[in-house]
């Protein structure tokens, strides 16, 4: 091979390799060149799902008595699963029995302050003395008129008797000037005269005295009738200040004795017993667990950040957490809740990725009536809860 050769195939081989370094150093400079990552579309989801318990209507009321420390059951009145009206006894306290007893002995005493206070009114007398003194007054002014009738007759009867011995005197006087009889008969037919006028003027007398007398007896005696019927006001006032008071003692012993009375405020289904018969009342739990299971409901625990999407009157679907019921249960939202609080349900795994420390809102969910006797005996069980934002009852 000749010189002139060797350079000319040299040159070959050097623009091609030259050419080979050029295309990979182009292909590494593709090659470093990222990727563009392709942007996720963002989906929307149109549920909320939620862990909830099962509550009757109005939560679980632990019925208690307000001095629960010094308390203790005296007799326990039903048993878990009856239902009880509103205001009925279920339960009463040690001391009852003495308080009931209280309260009658107070009772007592009204009836007897109210009999006090109607004889305050009517006077002192007792109802016969009234009775016989009206029957005095009655005698003497009916007495009066007779006497004075009776004492008339006799006057009248006098003046007669005087005229009569007046004219016997005067025609002696005459008979005697005339010579015709003794001086001796007309001093007679004097004296008699004079005897006349004398008994015309005590009966007269008499009249007067018997009139002064039997009114004076018939002023004395509507006197005493009237101090028998008389009603002194004070006597009145004190009596009727003390059936007050005694009302008032009646009342507080009605109170005590209630307060040794649990009834229920609500009507509903005892759900559990918590405190025995001779027990000092569980301040912590009461006596009795009371609920109205004829509507069940479900408290979900909604996050925080799932919240604002909860509306009144969608529709949830129920579904137990650990095989309390079968199949599904329906709902609907009845309230959202307005405060924020932490999680209270447990999520019954060990996922350390779990945040226990999540926010949740309350968000109270009515269960169909079809479906509400189902659960009506399964208070606290756990569910899981997806509320639909699309749909809402009709």
């Amino acid at each position: 091979m000749t010189v002139p050769e060797a350079k000319r195939r040299g040159g070959k081989w050097l623009i091609v390799i030259l050419g080979s370094s050029l295309l990979m150093s182009a292909c590494g400079l593709l090659q470093a060149q990222p990727t563009p990552t392709p942007t996720p579309k963002t989906v929307k989801s149109n549920r909320v799902v939620a862990r909830g318990k099962i509550i009757p209507e109005f939560d679980v009321i632990k019925l208690s008595v307000s001095n629960a420390e010094d308390s203790r059951v005296n007799r326990i009145l039903v048993k878990v699963g009856d239902r009880v009206r509103a205001n009925q006894v279920i339960a009463t306290l040690q001391g009852a029995d003495r308080r009931l007893a209280d309260l009658k002995a107070a009772q007592t005493n009204v009836k007897l302050l109210q009999a006090r206070l109607i004889k305050a009114k009517q006077g002192d007398a007792k109802p016969g003395g009234i009775a016989a003194q009206q029957a005095v007054v009655i005698r003497l002014e009916t007495q009066l008129p007779v006497e004075i009738k009776q004492k008339e007759a006799e006057i009248v009867s006098a003046q007669a008797s005087l005229r009569e011995a007046a004219l016997t005197y005067q025609r002696r006087q005459q008979l005697f000037q005339q010579g015709a009889i003794s001086r001796a008969e007309v001093d007679t037919a004097r004296e008699e005269f004079e005897t006349t006028h004398a008994t015309l003027a005590t009966q007269i007398a008499s009249l007067e005295q018997t009139v002064t007398t039997l009114k004076a007896q018939i002023q004395e005696a509507k006197a005493r009738l009237a101090e028998l019927q008389q009603v002194r006001p004070i006597d009145v006032t004190i009596a009727q200040a003390e059936l007050e008071r005694a009302f008032i003692e009646v009342e507080q012993r009605r109170a005590d004795y209630n307060d040794t009375q649990v009834r229920a405020p609500i009507p509903g289904q005892i759900l559990r017993i918590n405190t025995k018969v001779g027990e000092q009342v569980n301040t912590q739990l009461g006596i009795v667990d009371l609920g109205r299971t004829e509507q069940m409901f479900v408290q979900a625990e909604v996050y925080e950040t799932d919240v604002s999407k909860v509306q009144k009157g969608q529709r949830a679907t129920i579904l137990s957490e650990y095989g309390g019921f079968e199949g599904e249960i329906q709902g609907v939202v009845d309230d959202v809740g307005l405060q924020i609080d932490p999680r209270t349900l447990s999520t019954g795994n060990n996922n350390p990725t779990t945040d226990e420390n999540a926010r949740v809102v309350n968000v109270s969910i009515r269960i169909d009536p079809d479906d509400s006797p189902i659960v009506a005996g399964l208070t606290n069980m756990q569910v899981r809860v997806t509320i639909d934002l699309q749909e809402k009852a009709g």
